[in-house]
């Protein structure tokens, strides 16, 4: 498969011009991750489908479950930094393939986050035994609309 990097700027005027004076949308981007979920201290979230090898991820918007967990009733992880390990998702369901989950940590706000965080997931309340959680994280390129 070719891979490619784009640094322009991507915008939907969905279906008018520019000068029609709709507001154009930023783009949506999804991932595929993955992490250990048995981990009791913070672990890179790696982009792939291994839980120790591959880039780290940074800034997530909502997670979508593929699976990959064992054991433990309902086993979830929390998603974050480590400066706030819950920060992106408390509680994320790590097993049941198909679960969608919103970002509503701490670090979810309007403005985003003020740099460039590593994204890291431990163990949840409810822990699983083995396993490497696989995922899809959905994120998106900031903008601020202008139409310029």
């Amino acid at each position: 498969m070719a891979t490619s990097t784009f640094q322009g700027i991507v915008r939907s005027y969905g279906g008018q011009s520019k000068e029609s004076g709709t507001t154009p949308s930023v783009v949506t981007l999804s991932e595929v991750i993955s992490f250990d979920p048995t981990s009791t201290g913070g672990a890179n979230v790696k982009i792939g489908t291994s839980s120790s090898t591959g880039n780290d991820f940074v800034i997530p918007v909502s997670f979508l479950t593929i699976g990959g967990a064992a054991g433990g009733t309902n086993p979830t992880a929390d998603i974050g930094s480590s400066a706030d390990p819950d920060g992106f998702f408390n509680e994320v369901d790590v097993d049941t393939k198909g679960t969608l989950k919103g970002s509503d940590g701490a670090l979810t706000v309007a403005g985003g986050i003020t740099a460039n965080t590593t994204v890291q997931a431990k163990v949840g309340a409810s822990a699983a035994t083995s396993g490497t959680c696989t995922g899809v994280f959905t994120y998106a390129i900031v903008d601020n609309g202008s139409s310029s």
